[in-house]
């Protein structure tokens, strides 16, 4: 059942160069499950914009909701950048399906860009709720500065020794400090990475395209079957 809310916007986190995190108030506790989405609706020049973000917080974490964007010059991006503490919003949540609470005992999370926000809200609840289920994050970026959360994902792994993180830069020329993968994400890198990859569920977040790609590597090159794939694509950056 969607609930409509008026809440109010109180703060905004660089992320890095070109993302941000934008949060609100949760007026005392809003209920939704790690990996959901929501419908923002923004007063802008006379008109009402309305757009679809996930939730980047855990529900472990209350006082606020929040939800992470790549800024570009849309007029969404200038509405957002425009907000003053205090400033009203209205919400419609929960959506979605892309849910996981620990239900299986093994998964990987394969993800590019602004795709791993809803990732970081599940990683924050297994890590939050001491869930046994093992988790693997194979997340690809264009350079090490484009990695988002980089720092929340290194302080889970302290705290979670179910959680692994392996990130791979894109960029045809790495800095010389950078010691892990290149490339896009690929079935070869797959079976490098994660030997048991044939039992275990797939989540699969970012650009349609890359996520079009990923499933149909998954399915066709690794042979894994339907019901073990879950995606959500990230559209209208």
């Amino acid at each position: 059942m969607f609930k409509k809310i008026d809440t109010s916007f109180f703060e905004a986190i660089d992320r890095t160069h070109n993302v941000k995190s934008f949060r609100f108030d949760d007026l005392g506790g809003i209920d939704f499950r790690p990996g959901q989405f929501f419908q923002l609706f923004l007063d802008w020049e006379g008109q009402e914009l309305s757009h679809y973000f996930s939730f980047s917080n855990s529900p472990t974490e209350r006082g606020y909701l929040e939800f992470t964007k790549k800024l570009s010059d849309s007029s969404f991006s200038q509405a957002l950048q425009a907000l003053q503490p205090g400033d009203p919003v209205r919400i419609k949540l929960p959506m979605g399906q892309f849910i996981f609470e620990g239900q299986y005992p093994k998964v990987v999370f394969l993800s590019g860009g602004i795709g791993i926000t809803p990732i970081r809200s599940i990683c924050k609840f297994l890590t939050d709720t001491s869930s046994s289920a093992e988790a693997i994050i194979l997340y690809s970026a264009r350079t090490k500065q484009d990695i988002v959360f980089h720092e929340d994902f290194v302080e889970m792994q302290k705290q979670n020794e179910h959680l692994s993180v392996i990130y791979s830069i894109t960029d045809q020329e790495p800095s010389p400090e950078w010691d892990g993968r290149t490339g896009r994400i690929n079935s070869e890198m797959m079976k490098e990475e994660i030997p048991d990859f044939s039992g275990r569920v797939f989540y699969v977040c970012g650009p349609p395209g890359m996520v079009e790609a990923l499933t149909s590597m998954l399915k066709n090159e690794l042979g894994l079957p339907p019901e073990k794939v879950i995606f959500e694509n990230f559209t209208g950056y």
